[in-house]
This record gives C-alpha cells, structure tokens and sequence, in this order.
C-alpha cells in the first residue's frame, strides 16, 4: 500500500510505518558499513557510514519513492574488497544487512510476546516493526544486483555479476516490482512471499525460545 493512501485512513499507522522503516533501512546499512570497517575496509568510515544517523544512509529519490510508490531504498554502502583481510568478508559484509534486520525482528517478536496481554497496542506496533524488518530482509536477499543477495551467490559464483550486473539486474528487478501476475499482484509478490515466510517463521521460533 502507498504511504500517501495509508495516511488518508490512518494517518497515525502511517508514521508509525514510515519511523519503523528509516529506522530499519538505518540499521540495514549502518551493519554493511560496520562490519566492512571492522574486517579491514576503512572506506565507510570515511563516508561517514559507520553511524546510525538516518541522515547518513537514506538516498533522497529512494525516500520520495517509498512515499509515493510504496517502496523505496537507502545508499548502498561502499567498500573496497582489495582491503578486507580475507575473501569470506565479502560474504560476511553482504549478509550483514539481511541478518541485522532478522535479529531485529527477533527482538520486536519478543517484545510482542512480553507486551500482548499487559499493553496490546504496544503489541501491535512491535508486531508491524517485526514484519518491516522482515520484509526488508526478504527484499534485500532476492539474488538481483544490485540487491544484497546478488552479493552472496557471487561469492559462491563469481561470474554470477558478468551475467545479471549493471543495468541488467536493474532492468529484471523493476520488471518484477512492475509486471502484474493476475491476482497475486506483481511478480515480486511471487518471488517475496516464500522468502517472507520462511523469514516470518524463524523469527517466530527464535523469539518463542
């Protein structure tokens, strides 16, 4: 759903939504960024990357979409892997991102469970930043470049970038947010929802342990 409509039925949802996701799309980046510092790469530290100021990793195109299309992105974060001390960094950098905003949902699936009883407005708030998170997480793991999870199946297929890089990637992944699938919506429906299940799932079990 696009912000702007939300807004029209509940404008408090819908700064609910937009603060859960700055806050998910901070983090997402902010762990790139510390987790290439700390494995060697000083280039985000010198982007002024390695902080969890919104202002640092939100991209201004990618906000004003979000709010009008109904999904957006922040500054893809920048580093050298000339300078990471060993080759499995780049794996380790990649995930980063996807697994800060899965244990996130781990945390707001806690806080679900210690609030639903006592306070359950404050339940159902943790419940949607869960979901945020996990939906972010989903997103950024879809194997397309220049989504994080083309990253990870590079590591594993170095001339996985030859084939799907640039503006190919580019073009396959508007394609999916933009072609319809009958009743299912887009096609991006079709490839998030195992993902986000799945995601869903884990997040559900490690917050019930």
């Amino acid at each position: 759903m696009r912000i702007l409509e939300l807004f029209q039925q509940s404008p408090l949802l819908a700064i609910a939504f937009l603060v859960i996701m700055v806050i998910a799309l901070t983090v997402h980046e902010f762990s790139h960024a510390w987790v290439a510092y700390h494995l060697g790469d000083d280039t985000p530290m010198l982007q002024g990357r390695v902080t969890l100021n919104p202002a640092a990793h939100l991209d201004p195109i990618g906000s004003i979409a979000f709010i009008v299309l109904g999904f957006g992105w922040g500054r893809p974060v920048e580093y050298n892997p000339m300078r990471l001390k060993r080759h499995v960094d780049e794996l380790l950098v990649a995930l980063a991102g996807p697994a800060s905003n899965l244990l996130m949902a781990i945390f707001f699936n806690i806080l679900v469970r210690l609030t639903s009883n006592a306070l359950p407005g404050y339940a159902q708030l943790f419940d949607l930043a869960s979901y945020i998170n996990v939906l972010l997480a989903s997103f950024n793991i879809i194997p397309i470049p220049p989504l994080d999870g083309s990253s990870i199946v590079a590591y594993f297929w170095p001339e996985y970038r030859s084939l799907a890089g640039g503006q190919v990637g580019l073009i396959i992944l508007l394609a999916i947010m933009f072609i319809p699938f009958g009743s299912y919506g887009t096609l991006l429906t079709i490839v998030l929802t195992p993902i986000t299940n799945t995601f869903t799932a884990l997040t559900h079990l490690f917050g019930l342990l």
